[in-house]
């Protein structure tokens, strides 16, 4: 059988259709468009639960531990003194790299006009 468009057009048409159940409209939508995003990804969530997590047990380690402070103290200068960070110069050109970093990013300029091609 060969329909031309108006045919086929018109036995679509006149195909008989069941209503769609109440509120099929609102709930497609609803599950769509209105969707509201999530605050968090669940790997964030475990993430952040994780931080916390090792940040409460290096908590208890650190008031439970006797001179645990001092000695936190005594590894941090001594990672800082590994990195070269005692240096003058180091922290003078870490001062100035972060500095022309931020100047870089704080940069605008004039958008360029459109285009326009001739007829």
């Amino acid at each position: 059988m060969n329909y031309d468009d108006d045919a086929l057009d018109r036995a679509l048409a006149a195909l008989p259709l069941e209503e769609p159940p109440p509120g099929l409209h609102a709930r497609i939508m609803a599950a769509t468009v209105y969707r509201p995003e999530p605050v968090a990804r669940s790997w964030e969530i475990w993430l952040i639960g994780t931080l916390i997590a090792l940040a409460a047990w290096l908590s208890w380690l650190l008031v439970s531990a006797p001179d645990a402070a001092l000695r936190l103290t005594y590894a941090a200068a001594n990672v800082v003194d590994l990195a070269g960070l005692t240096s003058d110069y180091t922290v003078l050109w870490l001062a100035i790299g972060t500095s022309a970093a931020w100047w870089i990013s704080q940069l605008t300029f004039p958008a360029r006009p459109a285009r326009t091609e001739a007829r």
